[in-house]
């Protein structure tokens, strides 16, 4: 076939129009389009296989580093909160390892307590620790332990020999006249038999104390080593199934709202990174709250894990109200202070300030939303 030079250039024109018209429309799609991955761009690639190593960033995220922590325990139901956040992982859930060291003579706790020894420690309201702190321990009060519910069982009680229950009239301020009474001294339950004392109007020197360790007081009431003894659970149910029974009025009554135990910081965790010791308060408040759900078949099987103890007597036992936000009564301390100093068991008296630091209690409650 043959073109004349007419066809030639106008053939020539149409080619050059369309080269122009892919040029310029390439050009606005490249300036316009979000950019891709070389995934996106290699549509026909196979997707990637999972490996079977592990994804090293991610494990580094998820694994917290676990603050470890000493807390002293003692034998007593009060404790039971410890075992619980153990046991449920509320601790773990904080980042806390937390150790629990059993420790049974109140003396030899403070020390370990202010020398960094341990972290926690936990006991009755007494003189030995608040003058600990006013020779500069460094300690604190920081959350309650224990205190007398008025709407609670009966958990403390003075527990009289039974020859004595079948043969005296207690409420005689007479029959008390040498009484052999066992009491821890210098203690809230020696501050709590003074006040049973003075409600009948009997005289301290009247009696005639001792403190012996409490395994020691079931042969003792038995062979009239001892006619009385101040002491709480399981030691009620204890006594009682040998035959000595509480006298005088019931600790809800004469004592109500009464704080007669406390939890106590030492320097390593005051002085140190706050928010381990809140971390370690929420997940003890969250403890509280479990155990102040009573004797579930749950808190039954955590305390039978960690104490030895027959399950019938860990059901009959009085297990004593906690507060649920772990506030502590100042007043009722500092009144068992009034009574420390009156008494020569306390060297001077400190004020609220110097014993409680509520900033603990205060953030895990706000955590926790209470």
């Amino acid at each position: 076939m043959r073109f004349n030079n007419r066809w030639l250039l106008l053939l020539t024109i149409l080619l050059l129009l369309v080269a122009c018209g892919t040029t310029d429309d390439s050009t606005e799609s490249a300036a316009t389009a979000e950019p891709t991955t070389a995934a996106q761009e290699d549509t026909s690639a196979e997707p990637a296989a999972e490996s079977d190593e592990p994804d090293t960033d991610s494990a580094d995220a998820e694994t917290t580093e676990m603050t470890p922590l000493k807390v002293v325990i003692l034998p007593f139901i009060s404790f039971a909160p410890y075992y619980i956040g153990v046991d449920e992982g509320y601790f773990a859930d904080q980042g806390l390892d937390v150790e629990l060291v059993n420790m049974t003579v109140l003396r030899d706790i403070v020390p370990a307590l202010a020398s960094g020894q341990v972290d926690v420690a936990s006991g009755l309201v007494s003189a030995g620790v608040l003058n600990a702190i006013a020779r500069g321990g460094e300690l604190k009060f920081v959350s309650d332990k224990g205190f007398v519910d008025p709407d609670g069982c009966e958990n403390y009680g003075l527990i009289a020999r039974k020859e004595l229950v079948e043969s005296t009239d207690f409420n005689d301020p007479t029959a008390w006249d040498g009484m052999k009474v066992d009491v821890v001294p210098a203690t809230w339950l020696e501050y709590y038999l003074d006040k049973q004392l003075a409600e009948i109007g009997v005289a301290k020197d009247q009696i005639v104390q001792s403190d012996l360790p409490v395994p020691a007081e079931p042969q003792a009431l038995a062979d009239g080593t001892i006619d009385i003894t101040l002491n709480s659970e399981p030691w009620i149910v204890i006594h009682g199934n040998n035959g000595h029974v509480p006298v005088l009025s019931p600790v809800t009554e004469l004592m109500a709202d009464s704080q007669n135990a406390v939890m106590y910081f030492g320097p390593n965790l005051l002085n140190g990174d706050p928010s381990i010791g809140e971390r370690f308060m929420i997940a003890y408040l969250q403890s509280v709250a479990q155990y102040n759900e009573g004797k579930t078949d749950r808190n039954l099987e955590i305390l039978l894990n960690h104490i030895e103890m027959d399950p019938n007597l860990l059901e009959n036992i009085c297990w004593p109200t906690l507060r649920d936000d772990g506030t502590v009564n100042m007043e009722s301390v500092l009144d068992f202070q009034d009574w420390a100093v009156a008494n020569g068991v306390m060297d001077a008296p400190l004020t609220a300030e110097q014993i409680y630091d509520p900033s603990f209690v205060e953030a895990a409650n706000a955590a926790l939303g209470n």
